[in-house]
């Protein structure tokens, strides 16, 4: 059970490591810039949520891919200040540390995507045992005049 347990809390961080550092680099790369910077587009086509195929992929990379989408998306490393650059290099620093060792199945898509494709996966993942037939058992009648009357009871 301990093994699982560790098991599954070493996964869990694992994928909270990649969508930690892709929070922290959004918030960087938006803070204090136009607010149209916040939204992101939306992903509507059929063809961008389930087009890419799985891939692995280290969490390193996952997050460097992150790092160029949202600096592309504002401007670059270059237009943000002191302490945002800080906050990127302190995240890609325990990233590098944390995860350098792990890989992930990543497809590119977005987080929506990827909460649905986590869904498909676990309903992938649940599996019924069939239990073989077996034949019932009879059951053998009781004798229930000797159940109820007991020879050793006292009334007093």
């Amino acid at each position: 059970v301990l093994s699982w347990v560790m098991k599954n809390t070493v996964e869990s961080n694992v994928v909270g490591l990649s969508n930690w550092a892709d929070q922290g680099i959004f918030y960087a790369s938006t803070h204090k810039k136009k607010p149209s910077l916040c939204i992101t587009d939306e992903t509507l086509e059929l063809g961008d949520f389930y087009g890419k195929s799985f891939e692995k992929v280290t969490i390193t990379d996952i997050v460097d891919s992150s790092l160029d989408f949202h600096m592309n998306r504002t401007g670059g490393l270059e237009e943000l200040n002191d302490d945002m650059n800080a906050i990127v290099g302190k995240i890609r620093e325990r990233v590098r540390a944390y995860g350098k060792d792990f890989y992930l199945l990543a497809t590119g898509c977005d987080e929506e995507c990827e909460r649905e494709m986590e869904l498909e996966i676990e309903r992938e993942e649940e599996c019924e045992v069939e239990m073989p037939s077996m034949k019932p058992s009879n059951e053998k009648r009781w004798n229930f005049i000797s159940l109820c009357s007991c020879p050793f009871a006292c009334i007093h």
